[in-house]
């Protein structure tokens, strides 16, 4: 089984993580799952002398217990947040022939959180991590994530240096914005960071995203051409 089967992945985007239910809290349903495997074995004697009837009890037996043990399997194996470059994908996995996958991409991305509860979550550091997103798309939700804390931090940094663009296109933005008002005038020049700091003030940008304090000296000092 492949993820690529049901994810498909866009341009220059890669798998960073793939995270699932912990397996420790699946261990009730692998104990039942290998009790129902040995259970017609261990009636297999008394079966077989039923004859027909017992035969067909024992395929019965058998069936049951590798219907549930592949349910539980595919269930665990399909249940999983992808965290990928540039998005992340929810597959809700809720049976055999059931299957939800949604996907965030991280400009719609509003919150990330996660939930560790009980005594058994606390001990064994697990709990549900959940991703709020902006507009009609679905918030995604995952349960039973071991280490719910280092998974918030993966997400949150991928999601940073994605939102951050390219390494030094910022840089190489505000190189050109500043060779190209090195030739305007100096009335040109005073408006256009009159709306220059007007912009940054509204969107709250750090400083490094923007024009230097000396480079805004510069130009407001500058004489004509």
């Amino acid at each position: 089984m492949s993820l690529s089967s049901i994810v498909k992945l866009k341009d220059k985007e890669n798998i960073v993580a793939v995270v699932r239910h912990y397996p420790l809290v699946y261990a009730p349903k692998i104990m039942l799952a290998m009790l129902l495997i040995a259970a017609p074995f261990f009636f297999m004697v008394p079966l077989l002398r039923l004859k027909y009837w017992g035969i067909g009890i024992f395929g019965l037996l058998i069936l049951v217990a590798v219907y549930y043990s592949a349910r539980t399997f595919i269930t665990w194996y399909w249940n999983a947040f992808i965290i990928t470059s540039q998005r992340v994908i929810d597959i809700d996995q809720r049976g055999l022939f059931d299957r939800i996958v949604s996907e965030a991409p991280y400009d719609k991305i509003q919150d990330v959180s996660y939930r560790v509860k009980g005594v058994w979550g606390t001990l064994l550091r697990f709990g549900t991590l959940v991703i709020q997103t902006a507009g009609t798309t679905t918030n995604l939700e995952l349960y039973f994530v071991r280490d719910p804390k280092e998974v918030h931090h993966l997400i949150s940094e991928t999601m940073a240096a994605r939102l951050a663009g390219p390494p030094g296109e910022r840089g190489g933005k505000v190189s050109a914005l500043l060779e190209a008002a090195a030739n305007l005038s100096s009335a040109e020049a005073r408006a256009f960071l009159v709306e220059l700091k007007g912009a940054v003030d509204s969107q709250e940008q750090e400083p490094s995203a923007g024009a230097s304090d000396r480079d805004v000296r510069e130009l407001m000092t500058g004489d004509d051409e």
